[in-house]
């Protein structure tokens, strides 16, 4: 990965000096993984038939997915990063963890550990018998656990850290937070729209393992704890969709919470400040005393006006609308 300010480019989408690689190119890479694998698998099977009963052809989609759901979050996170450190001016925290840890050398070793966890599981959940007619079509099918695995797994890093950068980030909303911005979030709306966006990425490729898990015959689901490691590895990507969703969400929550109660409280002040200003009026001829009246409301009104816009302004990401 190089990064300088706020680039992010991975090694699976380097920057050219054309610029990136374009979607259609993006596409094809992921169709391309994932229909290798389908042909593989159909071609080696003694019994075509059995390609469509134990889903194997759903394994190649979650391939594909995984792929191709990776790069449109790289595409989304990147611009999340230039807004962030809009946020954090010098002090750019959440980029420095993107730095340290959305390396090459962290995507390959976090990839190889789920793609060796991935094969672990379906190793033990039970390969369906009708595939080991084939030691090819059986060394292919665990070969597509590991591709499925390898791409989950890079996905699943960079949620981890992009959580750990929105936990560094939400400190310096005490600063930076905009109560006027017409998003009604203090300007970090679309931030919050990332991570919804992200955990619906994850959801559709949890959809997709869930069906492929349920689909298979898998031989060895009559003991107990191999029924224990399909409900685990079955709710691994709902957890980690809520949990992009979730965690940063309440990170943020209490950030702008305490803003809107240190403003608020400000505002209060100066009210009160203002509303002693009219016994302090001093003696003088009518036109005097209309024009710092006037001012005065004016102030007032403008103060009400802050103070509205901070209570209807959203805590987070995870928070509706306050009721007017």
């Amino acid at each position: 990965m190089e990064s300088k300010h706020t680039e992010f480019y991975p090694f699976y989408d380097p920057l050219y000096k054309e610029g990136t690689i374009s979607y259609a190119t993006k596409t094809g890479i992921s169709l391309g993984f994932g229909a290798f694998y389908i042909l593989l698998q159909y071609f080696s099977l003694p019994d075509k038939i059995v390609f469509f009963q134990q889903y194997c052809w759903i394994l190649g989609v979650i391939i594909s997915t995984s792929i191709m759901a990776l790069y449109i979050a790289t595409d989304v996170f990147r611009r999340s990063l230039v807004t962030m450190s809009e946020f954090e001016g010098d002090n750019r925290v959440s980029n420095q963890v993107v730095e340290t840890w959305l390396n090459n050398k962290w995507y390959f070793f976090a990839g190889a550990i789920l793609a060796i966890s991935n094969t672990t599981i379906g190793h033990l959940l039970g390969v369906p018998g009708a595939v080991h007619d084939s030691a090819i079509a059986l060394s292919i099918q665990y070969a597509g656990f590991t591709m499925a695995g390898f791409s989950a797994g890079m996905g699943v890093w960079a949620i981890v850290v992009i959580i750990v950068s929105y936990l560094k980030f939400a400190p310096s909303l005490q600063h930076s937070l905009d109560p006027n911005n017409p998003d009604g979030n203090g300007g970090i709306k679309k931030l919050g729209d990332s991570l919804w966006f992200f955990a619906m990425l994850t959801f559709v490729v949890g959809v997709l393992i869930s069906i492929y898990m349920f689909g298979v015959q898998w031989e060895f689901m009559y003991k107990g704890y191999v029924r224990l490691l399909f409900i685990v590895w079955l709710a691994l990507p709902y957890l980690v969709a809520i949990s992009i969703v979730l965690i940063p969400g309440l990170a943020v929550r209490k950030q702008v919470n305490q803003y809107k109660s240190y403003k608020i409280g400000q505002l209060k002040q100066q009210k009160a400040q203002v509303y002693t200003s009219y016994k302090e009026f001093q003696e003088g001829d009518d036109d005097e005393i209309i024009a710092t009246k006037k001012e005065l409301n004016e102030k007032l009104n403008y103060i009400q006006e802050q103070m509205d816009k901070l209570k209807k302004m959203r805590d987070s990401h995870i928070d509706g609308k306050t009721k007017e």
